[in-house]
């Protein structure tokens, strides 16, 4: 995406995709309409992806109005960073960092080394603080939502300096394929990578494992080829970066000034461009930067389009955890909003059946705070038939009941109890011989049942004797006699005398 006016204007688009590429250009007006821009480029990259898919990998924004610098805090959250960067819209105080665009609400800012929070002192530290990347993001969230109403999924946005941290990077060990390179070391290495555009901008960033942690773009002249250059490039029409020293030394300034600031410096610097012959060569270009990165293993990569290169090196290609813009990457789109529809439609639904079951239960309520009235006045009324106090009247209730209850019952009526161990100690005289057999012995309050097997009549005889004469017993007797085979079963019935009731 080439954008001009700080980032706040969309210019063109340039898609990459293997061997293909194409081009766009907006509207050349005086007022440009940055959402009418934004549905054109969507219709044109929609009928340019018709017949290869529908979803974008990586959407490279230029670093037109953007930046990277560092700041003092102690959190990297996104509010803690806009409320140290960014000036209220009704405040006349300067924001406590003016190196970033003042543009609130249309920035977006990330920090490129993510910090703990609760860390204290860490913003004390020259080299504790934190690297951040700001840029202004309006044209690229209007793309994003008409693609996205296209049906068009973007994989990730990044940066053009996030772009070259994934393509360049030696140690990127995620991305595979012929241009990765196996690095094997147990820290992983700084690196930085600076573009030669020949649209007039030298482009650098620095990188660690594929990611981004400072990055920068500095104004340089350009002139066209001469006929001296390379049969690749078009002569007298094709632009080249034209890099003198002073160019060099500006960007060792600033990267000292880095250097400082996050403890760390790059032990590898890859330039990627075609130099003019006007300027200093890529031999004087890298001995320029040598002086200066004594340190530094340089390697210099001759193309006449870096960026085309850049982007040509991201194409098809996967990246596992893709960074970026992370409010542009992660920005809510059709299947957010139709998650946030259903989930709507599922509390609405249970909405509804809490509220019918509130409604049943208020009704019950209801129905059981009348029946309880009608409960309490048919009460009432009773205590004020009977000329009761209805506060007290069930206490005067219980205490008349147990007062009629005693008055009612007359000891005399009750019958003493039945002298049941007096009775069996009696028995046990008679029964403990060994010329009979017990076979039942049944002891009610109405009556007493005794059955004994003797083996001969004459021993039925003298236990019949026995039990009515038994010293101690009250109990008076009948008896049947049974014969049966050979056994005689005798059958002893006593009853109870009647005794004065309320005695013992």
């Amino acid at each position: 995406m080439v954008r001009a006016d700080r980032g706040a204007r969309l210019l063109g688009l340039r898609v990459v995709h293997l061997h293909d590429e194409a081009t766009w250009q907006a509207p050349g007006e005086e007022a440009p309409d940055v959402a009418a821009d934004a549905r054109a480029a969507a219709e044109w990259l929609a009928e340019r992806l018709s017949g290869n898919g529908r979803s974008i990998s990586h959407l490279v924004v230029d670093p037109d109005g953007g930046l990277c610098s560092w700041v003092s805090a102690a959190d990297t959250s996104e509010p803690v960073l806009r409320a140290v960067i960014e000036r209220p819209f009704d405040s006349e105080e300067e924001a406590a960092s003016g190196r970033f665009p003042e543009l609130p609400g249309e920035t977006a800012l990330q920090p490129l080394i993510e910090r703990s929070r609760g860390r204290k002192g860490a913003g004390d530290e020259p080299g504790g603080r934190v690297p951040v990347l700001a840029m202004p993001v309006v044209p690229a969230r209007m793309l994003v939502d008409e693609l996205d109403r296209m049906g068009i999924k973007v994989g990730a946005v990044e940066a053009l300096w996030q772009a070259c941290a994934t393509a360049w990077d030696p140690s990127a060990s995620n991305l595979g394929g012929s241009h990765a390179e196996r690095v094997v070391a147990e820290a992983v290495p700084t690196a930085a990578t600076v573009l030669l555009d020949p649209s007039g901008r030298l482009v650098w960033s620095w990188s660690r494992g594929g990611r981004l942690i400072a990055g920068g773009a500095m104004r340089i002249l350009t002139e066209r080829a001469s006929e001296s250059a390379p049969e690749t490039i078009e002569r007298g029409h094709t632009r080249l970066a034209l890099v003198r020293d002073d160019d060099i030394a500006r960007l060792g300034a600033e990267w000292l000034a880095w250097s400082l600031q996050l403890g760390t410096a790059p032990t590898r610097i890859l330039v990627i461009g075609e130099p003019s012959e006007g300027g200093l060569s890529s031999a004087q270009i890298g001995r320029a930067l040598t002086d200066r990165w004594p340190q530094a293993t340089i390697d210099f990569v001759r193309e006449q389009d870096p960026i085309g290169t850049t982007l040509g090196r991201l194409a098809g290609r996967d990246v596992t955890d893709p960074v970026g813009i992370a409010e542009l990457t992660n920005r809510p789109g059709r299947a957010h909003r139709a998650m946030y529809r259903w989930a709507a439609v599922a509390l609405l639904c249970a909405a509804g059946v809490l509220g019918a079951l509130a409604f049943h239960i208020l009704e019950s309520g209801g129905e059981m705070k009348a029946a309880a009235t009608s409960v309490t006045n048919a009460y009432v009324e009773l205590a004020g038939k009977e000329k009761l106090n209805p506060a007290t009247a069930l206490l005067d209730l219980q205490a008349a009941i147990e007062k009629a209850s005693k008055a009612a019952i007359d000891p005399s009526t009750i019958e003493a109890p039945r002298p049941v161990l007096q009775e069996l100690e009696a028995l046990s005289f008679v029964l403990s011989s060994d010329e009979l057999t017990l076979r039942e012995l049944t002891i009610s309050p109405l009556s007493i049942t005794l059955k004994v097997e003797v083996a001969q009549t004459e021993q039925y005889e003298a236990l019949a004797r026995a039990i009515r004469s038994v010293s101690g017993s009250v109990v008076e007797w009948r008896d049947t006699l049974n014969p049966r085979g050979g056994i005689v079963e005798a059958t002893f019935t006593g009853s109870w005398p009647r005794s004065p009731g309320g005695q013992n």
